[in-house]
């Protein structure tokens, strides 16, 4: 019985490793402020339910709309359940469900920031 407790502890610690710390931005780059929703899967005793946040970059400015750990094989757009932008007059907009729009980088800490630049 001790075997098998063990066992199983040491499983549980090395699938810990396959999660990373990561933060998420989103950037603006012209001189008009820019809202959007973003709404992510919560996790409770209740359940799993979607948390909906409001944000507005300023000009110039980003925002971190969230810092989790993620499990290191999943993309970056893919850990936000709903991402609605508000139109803004003349401005065009990325689109936050291509993966390519997620700019990967590494920060002081070693952890990875994911960073969306919202204006094309």
């Amino acid at each position: 019985m001790r075997k098998l407790t063990t066992f199983f502890l040491l499983l549980t610690l090395m699938s810990c490793g396959s999660y990373t710390m990561s933060t998420f931005y989103v950037k603006k780059t012209s001189n008009k402020p820019v809202s959007f929703d973003a709404s992510v899967m919560k996790f409770s005793q209740n359940g799993p339910y979607d948390l909906n946040q409001s944000f507005t970059i300023n000009p110039n400015d980003s925002v971190m709309t969230r810092k989790a750990s993620m499990r290191n094989d999943v993309s970056p757009e893919k850990w936000f359940t709903r991402f609605n932008i508000f139109p803004t007059n003349n401005l065009e907009f990325n689109d936050p469900k291509n993966s390519q729009n997620w700019v990967k980088s590494i920060g002081k800490d070693g952890k990875p920031i994911y960073t969306f630049n919202i204006v094309k």
